[in-house]
């Protein structure tokens, strides 16, 4: 009874899914689960925060993470992709452009969830350094269980 993704259908559901939660590290406490938008390219996640957040020091640090994308109400249809790897952090802010913009493309569907004009305060705060996330898995644990089969 095989419930795997095969790697066509990691890499569809990758593209389709909004959100993935990145586990991080933290020294002297729980690790912290935070849902992030991402972009799935070429086996990687990417993913961008402000340079100046906390989760940015504790992947400095600890750049081991865990990465959660997950769907399904009812048992039979729960579908997961985990994945655990190295959390590469870049803060030149010419790249970490480029990528945000390459990152937009590779995913349209933040076209239909994403404003087309944020309030103000929201632009000023994109408006920040940024830091581009890049986790380059080690393991990719999956599971589909609408593929079970008795």
């Amino acid at each position: 009874m095989g419930v795997s993704l095969e790697p066509h259908e990691i890499d569809e559901y990758m593209l389709a899914m909004p959100r993935v939660i990145l586990c991080v590290a933290r020294p002297d406490k729980a690790p912290l689960a935070l849902p992030m938008w991402f972009s799935w390219i070429d086996g990687k996640i990417y993913m961008s925060t402000g340079l100046a957040s906390k989760k940015v020091q504790n992947i400095r640090d600890q750049p081991l993470v865990s990465c959660l994308v997950e769907s399904g109400e009812a048992y039979y249809t729960l579908k997961s992709v985990l994945l655990i790897g190295h959390c590469e952090v870049i803060d030149d802010q010419k790249t970490v452009r480029a990528e945000m913009a390459r990152m937009a493309t590779a995913k349209p569907l933040y076209d239909e969830l994403r404003p087309k004009e944020l309030p103000a305060h929201l632009e000023r705060f994109y408006e920040q350094d940024r830091a581009l996330l890049v986790v380059t898995p080690h393991s990719i644990t999956t599971w589909d269980f609408a593929k079970i089969r008795v």
